[in-house]
């Protein structure tokens, strides 16, 4: 499941259509020295990549909430 969607209450294989497959996005900037690992769908793929990680973090605050809340989960 991605880790947006699921941070959001979304269906995120009704969200995504016929692409299901999940993408590993890393996020650099989260933890000092420590990269996180988040799982994506394609929609919030290409989101991240448009976006940058910064102001990804920022359209997806419920996703960085968990990030920071939760962080032995997305540790590399």
């Amino acid at each position: 499941m991605c880790d947006v969607c699921k941070a959001e209450g979304l269906d995120w294989h009704f969200h995504n259509g016929e692409k299901d497959t999940l993408h590993t996005g890393r996020l650099y900037r989260v933890y000092v020295g420590q990269v996180a690992k988040v799982r994506l769908c394609q929609i919030h793929a290409v989101q991240l990549f448009n976006l940058g990680e910064m102001r990804f973090l920022r359209e997806n605050l419920a996703l960085a909430r968990e990030v920071s809340e939760k962080k032995s989960a997305f540790l590399e």
